[in-house]
């Protein structure tokens, strides 16, 4: 295996951490309380920060840990990664992220449990979903500040600067911390593959989540650029 394959895998398994537990959490949060609460909330951002931060410390050392196609176009238009290395890490991502939002079908519909379907299948497998109290432009928005604060603190923690033992807790918690705040706008993606994987393998369910999906790629992708542009002018 080449070590550009070997770089695909790496991006594979972050994303697809990142997404087996982050909407995970969404499905056993409802399955548990019935809806999402503020204190499921809390446990959800969590969920998605220490995801962040294993894949980080797992997979840092051999790719930088981009799992996210915005963060790696914003390395790319930052002139952080070479051109030929943007397919194979965004292909990368979206198969783990595939990958995992398939697992999670098979984990909670093999047993054909009423219930379980049932919080699957309203969360439509932990998707990212607009709230219906704000509009398309509030909900663009928050993913475009939400990826924006995200991609400024991988630059900031990444830095040659920066202490790198520290780069794992710093960007788990501040996706935590996104989360918490933009979650109950937009769900807080930040990230296209985190919101690929579920809705691909929700369509089993419902095809609802395939009109929004748009909003969960532009949005981190202009997001990721205004924040990596904005760390270099700062610097």
């Amino acid at each position: 295996m080449n070590q550009m394959a070997r770089a695909a895998l790496a991006e594979a398994y972050g994303t697809f951490l990142l997404t087996v537990i982050g909407p995970g959490t969404i499905i056993a949060v409802t399955f548990l309380d019935g809806s999402v609460t503020s204190a499921g909330l809390g446990f959800i951002g969590l969920a998605h920060g220490v995801a962040l931060l294993l894949a980080v410390y797992t997979i840092g050392r051999l790719t930088g840990a981009h799992i996210n196609p915005a963060v790696t176009i914003a390395h790319w238009a930052t002139r952080r990664i070479e051109t030929r290395k943007v397919a194979p890490y965004i292909l990368g991502q979206l198969a783990g992220a595939t990958i995992a939002g398939f697992v999670q079908l098979a984990l909670w519909t093999s047993n054909n449990n009423r219930v379980l379907v049932q919080a699957a299948q309203s969360t439509f497998l932990g998707d990212t979903v607009p709230s219906t109290q704000f509009g398309v432009g509030a909900v663009l928005l928050a993913e475009i500040i939400g990826t924006a604060i995200l991609v400024l603190t991988v630059f900031g923690a990444t830095d040659k600067a920066a202490d790198p033992n520290r780069a794992g807790v710093t960007i788990g918690f501040s996706l935590a911390a996104i989360v918490w705040m933009f979650g109950p706008i937009s769900g807080a993606s930040l990230n296209p593959a985190r919101t690929w994987g579920p809705t691909i393998a929700s369509a089993v369910f419902s095809l609802t989540p395939l009109g929004n999906l748009w909003i969960y790629i532009v949005g981190p992708v202009l997001g990721g650029l205004l924040g990596a542009f904005l760390y270099d002018a700062f610097r």
